[in-house]
């Protein structure tokens, strides 16, 4: 699961997944600025969309952030979700989501020989600015943006248990700990179908990869991933 700029470029769509109100199964989050880290990222497959009248079938991720400072009747932490179309073109919006997270654009060397590693966000923290819509009778809670978190502040480890999944490198003990909503919309997907197909061994096959190039010190402690 590692997008480069050149790899599942596709039309930009609209990438938002609101929460119900109270009137729903959810109260969402608090609208404004909150401290927030990324505790899942679920590959979805490619799924269709409709946009303005035209059919897309696109490669959709889904990554999860919980708000710490930010708790629920429960005690648990809020938590809040968006869909990105799975590319790193330059104008995709999960890159420039990236990159306005990360403070600093990437470079050709940040994708190394394979492609950017999503999995470097899971654990990173954020500033999210949450606004209120409203629709329906009902309050959605979407993400206006996504900034660097200043040095003065920690969100350290994520209360939610930590997912990473990925459909081409399918394990199905991650799939069961997803909810039965995504797992329902991963079926639908042809890279869902294809995970459950027999592989044949081939021997002698290797699975590792280059690493990208190293960065300076003092910019690596400064860059979220």
């Amino acid at each position: 699961m590692v997008p480069s700029p050149s790899r599942r470029e596709y039309t930009r769509m609209p990438n938002t997944l609101p929460q119900p109100s109270a009137g729903g199964d959810f109260i969402p989050p608090p609208a404004g600025s909150h401290a927030a880290i990324c505790y899942r990222i679920v590959d979805l497959g490619t799924q269709q969309s409709e946009f303005q009248g035209a059919i897309k079938f696109q490669r959709k991720i889904l990554i999860s952030w919980e708000l710490p400072d930010e708790l629920m009747e429960t005690g648990d932490p809020f938590t809040i979700h968006q869909r990105y179309t799975w590319s790193m073109h330059v104008k995709a919006a999960l890159r420039k989501a990236l990159e306005s997270w990360r403070g600093v654009p990437f470079k050709d060397m940040d994708f190394g020989p394979t492609g950017f590693q999503i999995s470097k966000i899971l654990g990173a923290g954020c500033l999210l600015n949450i606004i209120h819509v409203e629709k329906m009778g009902k309050t959605y809670a979407n993400i206006a943006a996504i900034s660097k978190l200043p040095k003065s502040m920690k969100v350290g480890q994520p209360a939610n248990t930590s997912i990473f999944f990925d459909l081409d490198a399918f394990d199905p003990t991650v799939y069961n700990m997803l909810t039965d909503g995504l797992k329902k919309i991963i079926a639908m997907s042809p890279e869902y179908q294809e995970a459950l197909r027999p592989k044949p061994i081939v021997s002698g096959e290797h699975h590792g990869e280059e690493p990208p190039p190293a960065m300076p010190d003092d910019l690596v402690d400064d860059i979220p991933f």
